[in-house]
């Protein structure tokens, strides 16, 4: 096991933005984890304090009313969304979650009769919000101040001199609260980044051999996965730079790189005599070798699912599927036209093409690139996914 040291806690020193990323969606389905338990915790608070409320007959029921209702709707908006696996969703659900909790200590503020209600459970509330936004020390932290300086001024505003010196020390105790728990999770995420980055190389090293082992029986695709990865790579690179899509996440350009090398997974299955024919295939064995999609969809379905990242999973069962698709609807296996495509195997079928042009086969000679380039270029549209072939060649234009 690594070792956690004061630096690590503090600033996850020595981890690099890959390997902090390489836990993201760990962190994001606990985070919604504590985002559940917290607004459902909160609607009990509600909940028990118009019990209260409502059997003293004293004081007013609006802000526990708005507690109570909010955290459910918040609560039942976590449910709903954590399945799409977007953070964006969990980020905006933990400021609807504070800015509830504002609204409550607010207008508690305003009420005398309320104030025998301790503030402190407002607080460890709050406290639990910054720890549903981010991990880091220097993102977190300012965010916790922030929240602390909204609170106290609702607390200035409306209460009097007393109430107020509480409130000073409600504060400490919550910057307190947050910074041993933030403690606690950072441990716990240096373990876990180590225990990623372990299972990631195993996990490489295992589709490298599987890739190898099906690169190695089709005698005519030396060195076919390495190039498709890099430009697949070139792909996505110029992705990142396209407003169009800006929306993309870091881990869906990481589970498409990944998953890249398997998308002729399927061949394993094709027999040697189709695979390795010295000459151009019959309608028969091109029936035959156009199932490798189907076979290599199965293989990953039956391999993969249940044990790896639902978005690794995903991106290498497109693209193993339906990399052989044509954007007018006239490819297979089940003839997907336009954006019906999943955007993987859109990129990866580009890769594919521009590979076997450029590459000599038994029955062709090598295209050069300008050749390879020209039929992209007419494909656009028809063929291929017209603005990813437009990104793809700028690639090729940068690289020549």
């Amino acid at each position: 096991m690594e070792k956690v040291n004061i630096k690590n806690v503090l600033l996850y020193g020595g981890k690099t933005r890959e390997e902090f990323n390489s836990i993201l969606q760990l962190v994001w389905r606990r985070n919604r984890r504590i985002l559940r338990v917290t607004s459902l915790l909160s609607a009990l608070m509600g909940f028990l304090f118009l019990i209260i409320v409502l059997v003293s007959r004293s004081g007013t029921q609006l802000p526990y009313m708005i507690l109570l209702v909010g955290s459910l709707i918040i609560y039942v908006l976590t449910r709903l969304t954590e399945r799409r696996g977007d953070p964006l969703s969990a980020l905006f659900l933990c400021y609807g979650q504070m800015l509830l909790v504002c609204v409550y200590a607010g207008i508690l503020s305003t009420r005398e009769t309320n104030y025998a209600i301790p503030a402190t459970s407002i607080v460890v509330f709050i406290a639990l919000l910054p720890l549903s936004i981010d991990d880091r020390l220097i993102r977190m932290f300012p965010f916790m101040i922030f929240e602390s300086a909204a609170y106290l001024l609702v607390s200035k505003l409306f209460k009097s001199p007393a109430a107020f010196s509480l409130d000073i020390m409600n504060v400490v105790t919550f910057l307190a609260i947050g910074m041993v728990m933030y403690a606690v999770i950072s441990i716990r995420n240096i373990r876990e980044i180590y225990q990623s980055v372990r299972i990631e190389r195993i996990q490489r090293s295992i589709i490298s051999s599987m890739a190898t082992v099906v690169e190695e029986r089709d005698e005519s695709t030396g060195g076919h996965i390495k190039r498709t990865e890099d430009y697949v790579r070139g792909i996505t690179e110029n992705m990142r730079r396209t407003e169009r899509y800006r929306h993309l996440t870091d881990d869906f350009y990481y589970s498409v790189m990944l998953a890249a090398p398997m998308h002729d997974i399927g061949k394993i299955k094709v027999p040697d005599a189709i695979l390795n024919k010295p000459a151009r295939l019959t309608p028969e064995e091109y029936e035959i070798i156009k199932k490798h999609s189907v076979f290599g969809a199965e293989i990953i379905e039956k391999t993969m699912r249940g044990i790896e990242e639902p978005s690794y999973f995903t991106a290498a069962y497109n693209i193993a599927k339906y990399h052989h698709e044509r954007f007018d609807g006239e490819g297979y296996p089940e003839g997907l036209k336009g954006e019906d495509i999943p955007l993987e195997a859109r990129i990866m079928a580009l890769a594919d093409v521009y590979d076997a042009l450029v590459s000599e086969r038994v029955y062709k000679k090598a295209f050069t690139k300008e050749e390879a380039r020209a039929i992209i270029e007419e494909g656009s549209g028809t063929q291929f996914d017209p603005e990813l072939a437009r990104l793809f060649l700028k690639y090729i234009d940068e690289t020549d």
